[in-house]
């Protein structure tokens, strides 16, 4: 037996397999590469557009933030100013009525205290009057009217 290898037979073997595998890369595996390359790079760089445009919307939702506090802090103060105005007013309009209600006092004060002095010396003729008729009947004979 002889198990030197026939070069010729190998060459002749080697030949299809190499022919075929050179086929396959030009057919198959060339195309196959391309298109996975073309699908990392697309992949890749999408990723990098997707990270641009987070980037980009995290920037313009800090500046919405900024924009937000700085709205907030406007109204906070328009609010502020608004209220002092009402507590201002309020005030005003509590003062005026107050001295409006302290003038009618006064006023309703003095006719009440006018009142009761006509009052007082009316009460004081009627109870000298009954004075003098009561001691008239006790008396049997009416009183000399001296200063009355």
């Amino acid at each position: 037996m002889d198990i030197t290898p026939n070069w010729m037979l190998v060459a002749l073997q080697a030949l299809p397999f190499f022919t075929a595998v050179a086929g396959l890369h030009f057919i198959l595996f060339k195309p196959m590469l391309a298109y996975l390359q073309a699908r990392k790079d697309a992949t890749v760089g999408e990723r990098h557009a997707a990270e641009a445009l987070r980037e980009k919307a995290s920037r313009k939702a800090q500046q919405w933030e900024v924009a937000l506090t700085r709205a907030h802090a406007e109204a906070a103060d328009f609010r502020a100013q608004k209220r002092a105005e009402a507590q201002a007013e309020y005030a005003r309009q509590v003062a005026a009525a107050r001295a409006d209600a302290e003038r009618q006092i006064s006023d309703q004060l003095e006719v009440l205290q006018g009142e009761a002095a006509l009052a007082r010396d009316e009460v004081g003729r009627m109870a000298r009057s009954i004075a003098n008729d009561m001691a008239s009947r006790t008396l049997g004979r009416p009183l000399n009217q001296m200063g009355a």
